[in-house]
């Protein structure tokens, strides 16, 4: 075992970490921090002999600086794939408040027992994530990432800053967009319970509509496996692409 596959070896571990460790969760509870050091040791042992290496760093600051830049690297890259989850939690959480089921929903990674519809949409794009075969493509650009920015070269691409604002931005669309028939449906649903409430003053209008949003939006949410994994299908077949925009030209 020589020193360039020791040191290869060590920044493909290095840029393989700052992906594994931004991977959605299963259920609400995140992998074992063993099972994800085991993923990034494997990726490392396959691809430590056959990615193109920068020279090894002759001193200490070098081979540190080296270190961080393959971690950042890393994790850019897993933002950009845990941006795609997020929009679905996104739209989940977005619909829980528009049913009524959720008026302040959390921050953090969404809970089964206090936000069910976020944790369930989540669980199915994993579901979707695997289907689609997009694991597969992601294993392929992370593995091409490294003939743009060799194993201890790691660089990002001159505009990977406005790269990552978009992805940020595209999150918020994605959300908004998978949301918006339960947006609609609320709208719809004051709208007439506000024109009923003028005509029949007695009636409770809060609670009827409270009923009658619940049950429209679960009606609603039942056939909107479909459009979700529309978009889901969208996303995964142009991330390969943007995690490679963050790289620079060959």
């Amino acid at each position: 075992m020589t020193l360039d596959y020791i040191f290869a070896w060590m920044m493909v571990f290095m840029r393989a970490i700052g992906i594994v460790v931004q991977w959605p969760l299963m259920a609400g509870r995140p992998f074992p921090v063993t099972v994800r050091l085991a993923l990034c040791a494997c990726l490392a042992t396959l691809l430590a002999g056959i990615v193109p290496v920068a020279p090894v760093p002759g001193v200490l600051w070098a081979f540190v600086s080296a270190t961080v830049m393959e971690l950042m690297l890393g994790l850019a890259l897993g933002f950009v794939v845990r941006a795609a989850f997020a929009g679905i939690e996104m739209a989940g959480r977005l619909m829980a408040t528009e049913i009524g089921l959720s008026a302040t929903p959390g921050m953090g990674a969404p809970e089964p027992s206090s936000e069910p519809i976020a944790t369930l949409l989540m669980s199915f794009a994993v579901v979707l994530f695997f289907l689609f075969g997009a694991h597969q493509s992601v294993l392929t650009a992370f593995a091409r990432s490294f003939m743009f920015a060799s194993a201890g070269g790691a660089a990002f691409e001159a505009g990977a800053a406005n790269s990552l604002i978009l992805a940020t931005a595209h999150l918020l669309e994605l959300g908004l967009r998978i949301a918006a028939p339960f947006i609609a449906m609320n709208f719809l649903i004051s709208l007439a319970f506000s024109a009923l409430g003028r005509a029949v003053p007695k009636m409770n209008v809060f609670i009827v509509s409270f009923s009658a949003r619940v049950l429209v939006g679960f009606a609603l949410l039942s056939g909107a496996g479909a459009l979700i994994a529309r978009y889901f299908f969208v996303e995964m077949g142009e991330l390969p692409l943007r995690l490679l925009e963050l790289l620079p030209p060959r």
